[in-house]
């Protein structure tokens, strides 16, 4: 057929509703419809379940009168009167977009086979009288029609805002590793800038000075590589993270391993961001501290780090068996930088530090998770 005037459709099927033929197509839905896979392919997702029943009743009593499904054409989901009829061992399929032009629509397929037109105006003319008696006692089909409409639009928007939604979040997931990036980048560059500066100072005290500050930097720059390689950009896994730093730090201030040794029980706990600098910087200083002052030039020993969690509480230990925390030095309230920021990063995450003076120095700091929502 040269021209399609009715807005409906034909379409040839086998008994199980795979498409034999697309024969009239006054939807222009061809581009969906392909011949081999099932009828139910052009129908909205919302309509498979009941374009399969639509299918069944059709085999079970030879016809099936005005189905409502919902298909896309124009550029968007329109609801299709379907009704189908057994002929010759196959299967037709008829569909319009309002009821009303059925009639019309049979006329034109006349053209196609005059046996089966035939056929379909006498079932059609018993459907509508059928169909259309139920309906004029009933407004509900009407209302049911708009509010089908309706639930239709709502989906399409929905799904368009979901759409939105995911591509504004991984813009900004994106956005947030670029941000770790270039803050590690940046602390990295202060650290190099102080290793560089350090060669020009020949007071040890001072030195030293810019040493710590170099790995305070360092732990910093750790952390947000973190963050930025985390799948979730907001937690990272701090047992792995203090392997790394405490390592680091080894190798940085122990020039004999055969007398030092480090030991490690390190949970792979995550830890949120608003917790991890603090808590990394925290861990810096008290390694620091027992890889600096614990031991003299002729003394053997241990370090020991441990990191867990028991429930939602979680625990840091440092602890060497060097020659011990001065009994004379408060460690709340000292001159030394290091300390001061330990205390004060201890409460910031409001966690609570506890010092053993028993065979060496031993840290056991505890806190919750905070989020700072």
């Amino acid at each position: 057929m040269d021209q399609y005037k009715i807005e409906g459709v034909l379409i040839c099927c086998d008994l199980s509703g795979k498409v034999l033929e697309l024969v009239y197509d006054g939807l222009k839905i061809g581009a969906n419809v392909k011949n081999g896979e099932s009828f139910l392919n052009i129908l909205d997702e919302g309509s498979i379940n009941k374009g399969s029943n639509f299918i069944k009743k059709v085999k079970t009593e030879n016809a099936s009168f005005n189905w409502e499904l919902n298909i896309p054409y124009n550029q968007k989901m329109e609801v299709i009167h379907f009704s189908g009829f057994i002929i010759n061992r196959g299967m037709l399929i008829i569909g319009v977009n309002s009821f009303d032009k059925m009639s019309n629509f049979i006329e034109e397929l006349s053209r196609i086979n005059s046996e089966q037109a035939n056929f379909l105006r006498k079932q059609m003319k018993n459907a509508s009288n059928h169909i259309y008696s139920e309906l004029n006692d009933n407004k509900l089909y009407d209302e049911m029609s708009l509010l089908n409409n309706e639930l239709t639009n709502t989906k399409r928007e929905l799904t368009k805002t979901n759409l939105q939604l995911e591509q504004s979040l991984e813009e900004k997931k994106m956005l947030l590793k670029e941000i770790h990036h270039r803050v590690k980048n940046n602390l990295m560059v202060i650290s190099s800038l102080l290793s560089l500066q350090s060669q020009y100072i020949k007071d040890k005290y001072d030195l030293d000075l810019f040493k710590e500050s170099q790995n305070r930097a360092k732990s910093m720059a750790l952390i947000h590589e973190r963050l930025y390689r985390s799948t979730d950009l907001k937690s990272i896994n701090f047992g792995d993270y203090i392997q790394t730093l405490a390592t680091d730090l080894f190798e940085t201030y122990v020039t004999n391993p055969d007398r030092i040794k480090l030991n490690m029980d390190l949970e792979n706990e995550m830890v949120d961001i608003n917790n991890t600098v603090p808590l990394g910087l925290i861990v810096n200083e008290l390694i620091t501290n027992s890889m600096k002052h614990a031991f003299n030039d002729d003394i053997e020993g241990e370090i020991k780090i441990k990191f867990q969690k028991k429930n939602d509480k979680f625990t840091l230990i440092v602890e060497d068996t060097g020659i011990g925390f001065p009994d004379d030095l408060d460690f709340k309230n000292t001159e030394s930088l290091g300390l001061q920021l330990v205390n004060s990063l201890t409460n910031q995450i409001g966690g609570k530090i506890e010092l053993y003076t028993h065979h060496g120095t031993k840290f056991k700091i505890t806190f919750k998770e905070f989020l700072n929502n």
